[in-house]
């Protein structure tokens, strides 16, 4: 019998940032759905119903932050956690957004570049309830 393999969608632009993080989340025995845009975020939260959405805030087509708001807004996809990450939380500014508040929610921020055990004890943390 195959052992149950959480399943993460991962958004990032950057093909070689999303491979390294995707390797890494695979080696922790989790399953990896990898994605570059938005759009595509959308489309396959929809179709993939991922325990977890691992979404970077700047994005070629939608920025993550939008993607976010539309993910609350689906039916669908509201109860899907969402680690959103950013490599510098002043862009957020430059794009008219901010860092939504996730008190009371099951979403959670990470600033980029942290280090790759400290994101994973992150997604550890939020798809188990445990430290």
């Amino acid at each position: 019998m195959t052992a149950f393999k959480p399943k993460i969608l991962l958004v990032d632009d950057e093909a070689e940032a999303r491979s390294g993080l995707a390797h890494a989340l695979k080696m922790k025995g989790y399953e990896v759905v990898e994605v570059g845009t938005g759009t595509e975020a959308l489309a396959r939260a929809r179709g993939e119903w991922p325990a977890l959405i691992i979404l970077d805030v700047v994005l070629p087509d939608i920025p993550g932050t939008e993607v976010l708001k539309k993910l609350r807004a689906d039916a669908i996809t509201r109860a899907i956690p969402v680690l959103l990450l950013t490599a510098k939380p002043d862009i957020l500014e430059l794009v008219g957004t901010e860092i939504p508040s996730f008190e009371g929610t099951r979403d959670r921020y990470f600033e980029k570049p942290g280090r790759v055990d400290e994101l994973l004890a992150v997604v550890h943390q939020m798809l188990t309830g445990k430290t």
